[in-house]
């Protein structure tokens, strides 16, 4: 499957139109798109470069010179709170000759390149550059650092290395239709973070995420129990926007062992549509994933590592009265019931990386042939075309 074929296409034209059926007549894509290394790089070069991909939330950097980084396809960014309280975000390259300039997440005052000592303030503006004075028509003012796109949205920080990209906001504008904003997400704070490292396509790890089949058989004592496959809805035509949503609709669903809240529940959820109050599961496409309940936030993002390699990062927030008391740890039963929701979604979560990984083991047949999707697939499907779209056709003029 590697190289372009006729046209600037990735994909054969049959294969192409097979997808972009209706979904009860549409193949899958081929396997070959999960682990082939020249589709992997057109992903990277036109997806990764242009779309809105979460980095963190606001709380991850609260003080002037907080920072985090991030990689977003292959690029590295840093992520900053700067000396005006702005959040900026920088390639986290030195203009010198392009080390990395700091890893992981912290607090500092200026960054400074840890190869050859050109410092940078946080606005990205070049301030030093030892042993400089003798180079000829050289100004510190022609290289800052190189600066990407970042947009805060209900608390997530978003970047797009495409400087003339649409806001992200735009882009999912009408979300309010099933309520995210009377979800309250950007008020809930993170109060646990972690990571795995799937042996998956990154796509596969975002399919899984978007549809329903699966539930009966791969979490039968998790999610099975409390919403079964026929109580998760999708609405495949809410939208023409950059984002697809499914519902569990069981009234007031959360992560408590029983699904009942254990948190207050936000008013504002009073008289929003029945089939949108239960658990949102709501996907941005590329790799934004967040499940969203009447007293919670869940979310992950797939950062991809490789063809067959994705991290998944994955964040639990609370309503910010039960985050505070369980920072305090004053009080066992909210310590408790934050833990509970934590101990369950990670239940599940470690249910999903075993099956991608075994798909994956799958896609990797040599006799490998597209499949085909069923009614709660739909969701899938849009966004294969999604990605079709993007990744696997000629460069628009």
């Amino acid at each position: 499957m590697s190289g372009p074929l006729q046209n600037g296409y990735a994909l054969a034209p049959e294969v192409i139109d097979a997808v972009s059926l209706p979904t009860i007549e549409a193949t899958t894509l081929p396997p070959g798109c999960y682990s082939d290394p020249s589709l992997y790089q057109r992903e990277m070069e036109r997806i990764f470069a242009h779309e809105w991909i979460c980095v963190g939330r606001v709380e991850d950097i609260p003080q002037v010179g907080d920072f985090l980084t991030a990689t977003i396809g292959d690029e590295p960014v840093v992520v900053v709170r700067d000396g005006t309280g702005t959040i900026r975000a920088h390639l986290n390259v030195c203009r010198h000759r392009r080390c990395k300039l700091v890893e992981g997440s912290g607090s500092t005052k200026s960054f400074r390149c840890p190869y050859h000592g050109w410092m940078y303030a946080l606005d990205g503006s070049l301030r030093a550059t030892p042993a400089f004075s003798a180079t000829l028509n050289f100004e510190k003012a022609d290289y800052p650092l190189i600066p990407a796109s970042v947009e805060v949205w209900e608390g997530f920080i978003l970047v797009n290395l495409d400087d003339q990209a649409s806001s992200f906001a735009s882009r999912v504008s009408d979300a309010t239709k099933w309520g995210v904003d009377r979800y309250r997400i950007g008020e809930r704070v993170t109060t646990h973070h972690w990571e795995y490292q799937t042996e998956c396509n990154w796509k596969a790890y975002v399919e899984n995420y978007t549809e329903s089949y699966h539930v009966p058989w791969v979490h039968p004592e998790t999610f099975a129990l409390l919403t079964p496959l026929k109580r998760w809805v999708e609405f495949p035509d809410i939208t023409t926007q950059h984002w697809a949503l499914q519902v569990g609709q069981t009234p007031g669903l959360t992560f408590s062992d029983s699904g009942d809240a254990l948190f207050p529940v936000s008013a504002d959820l009073e008289g929003l549509p029945v089939e949108f109050y239960g658990m949102p599961t709501w996907l941005v496409f590329p790799t934004l994933m967040v499940i969203v309940t009447v007293d919670a936030l869940l979310y992950y993002v797939a950062c991809p590592e490789g063809p067959e390699r994705t991290r998944i990062r994955v964040r639990m927030a609370v309503p910010p009265e039960a985050a505070a008391e369980y920072f305090r740890g004053e009080d066992p039963e909210v310590v408790s019931a934050v833990e509970e929701y934590v101990h369950n979604a990670k239940l599940f979560l470690d249910e999903d990386n075993r099956i991608c990984e075994l798909q994956r083991a799958g896609m990797r047949s040599r006799r490998g042939e597209p499949g085909r999707y069923c009614e709660h697939e739909g969701l899938v499907r849009i966004f294969d075309k999604w990605v079709i779209d993007r990744a696997y056709g000629p460069v628009a003029a």
